[in-house]
């Protein structure tokens, strides 16, 4: 079994790269070649939450050439005041054939880059390609990746920051000015941000909307990927009434993501709100964008086939590049 680390898949795991295996893994999701059942999830003590996400891609044909996996995920909110991430994450990989584990890897920085990259890839769909001014809502690692991705696939040119915390809030916008060439300010007033955006990305664990949905400009495009339970959402009503609704998947956004889950159950959406899931424009079966006024969303909540993919990637250029520690079990 071959152990990587996150100083060992930094350099092997481009945004762009991420990026493009998803789409692969997307397309052959869409056409049955691999299987994502529901995630476990287990509550622990008062605020700990373990996350159990197994997928299998078993054709030889399909992302990874055969392989299988499962990650291991923790949310615990209050590490941040401990000084540790909020989400920490492990990732085993196997071969399909025959159930040998190949590497363990470790997941929180992969997960933090195939959400980002999931975002970038519905962003290619959703956002309009002239997209140059992005808000942020969030100064986590995670917002970070948001960023990273989405300046991938688009010309961003300026990003706002919006963050609880103005110290913290500035110490990112610098960070990622530098990391990205771009101009990257904090902003002082949530609804400014929002209304002189073309991109929206809200990276938070408020449980509670960040913004009036009636603030975004037409043409814009909203990317959520903090809220992931039931009761917690970062979007408020408006902002889904308005939009063209894409989801990562439907099964897991519509049983678990309170940003849709709260309108639906108000009855101020309908089901029939929600468009698409991505495999969908990944494979071309619906559309994206329809028009350039168009509001878009994409919402996600984490879904196992992102890191089945990101993970195999890994693995593979690591063997070929001869990353990481091999060790007898």
């Amino acid at each position: 079994m071959r152990i990587l680390g996150r100083a060992e898949l930094e350099p092997l795991l481009a945004p762009r790269d991420v990026i493009e295996a998803l789409a692969a893994a997307f397309r052959h999701y869409a056409r049955g070649a691999v299987t994502v059942p529901p995630r476990t999830a287990l509550p622990v003590g008062d605020e700990g939450l373990l996350l159990v996400m197994p997928a299998g891609a078993p054709e030889p044909g399909a992302p990874g050439g055969g392989s299988l996996g499962t990650k291991l995920v923790t949310f615990y909110p209050g590490n941040r005041e401990r000084g540790h991430p909020t989400h920490l994450a492990t990732y085993v990989l196997m071969e399909a054939g025959t159930g040998r584990p190949l590497a363990l890897l470790e997941a929180t920085y992969l997960t933090g880059l195939r959400t980002g990259a999931t975002s970038a890839l519905a962003a290619r769909y959703l956002a309009r390609p002239d997209s140059r001014a992005i808000a942020c809502f969030g100064t986590s690692v995670q917002a970070g990746h948001q960023l990273r991705c989405l300046a991938a696939v688009l010309p961003l040119e300026r990003a706002s920051v919006v963050g609880r915390d103005d110290a913290r809030a500035r110490r990112f916008a610098q960070h990622m000015q530098e990391t990205l060439g771009i101009t990257v300010d904090v902003a002082r007033d949530p609804g400014a941000a929002v209304a002189g955006a073309d991109v929206v990305t809200c990276a938070t664990t408020s449980p509670v909307p960040l913004f009036h949905g009636d603030r975004l400009r037409p043409g814009s495009h909203v990317d959520a990927v903090g809220a992931f339970r039931p009761g917690e959402r970062e979007l408020d009503t408006a902002t889904l009434r308005r939009a063209r609704v894409v989801v990562e998947s439907y099964a897991g956004v519509l049983q678990e993501a309170g940003d849709l889950m709260i309108p639906l159950a108000e009855g101020a959406i309908g089901r029939d709100h929600v468009k698409a899931e991505l495999a969908e424009l990944a494979s071309g079966t619906r559309p994206g964008r329809t028009s350039p006024g168009e509001i878009t969303l994409f919402k996600s909540v984490g879904f196992a086939l992102e890191d089945l993919a990101a993970a195999r990637l890994a693995y593979e250029r690591a063997v070929a590049s001869g990353a990481g520690v091999e060790v007898a079990l």
